[in-house]
């Protein structure tokens, strides 16, 4: 197996197409990954700034959200 194949298995267990999969150099195959990688992790959590102080993770509608503490 070489290293861009091992790299698809990858890419692909990350939830990527295996038909989108076109890459040929190990960068490629990287810069794909990273691609695939980044849109797993993102909505997974909210973005906060100083706003949101005080505030707990609660989950709403099947997202994470930032909202305020219970009383």
């Amino acid at each position: 197996m070489t290293n861009v194949e091992a790299l698809k298995e990858l890419y692909v267990a990350l939830g990527g197409n295996e038909e989108d999969f076109n890459a040929t150099t190990n960068p490629e195959a990287i810069h794909l990954i990273a691609t695939v990688a980044a849109a797993a992790v993102a909505p997974e959590l909210p973005k906060v700034t100083s706003s949101n102080n005080g505030q707990v993770l609660t989950v709403d509608g099947g997202k994470w959200k930032a909202k305020a503490l219970p009383e």
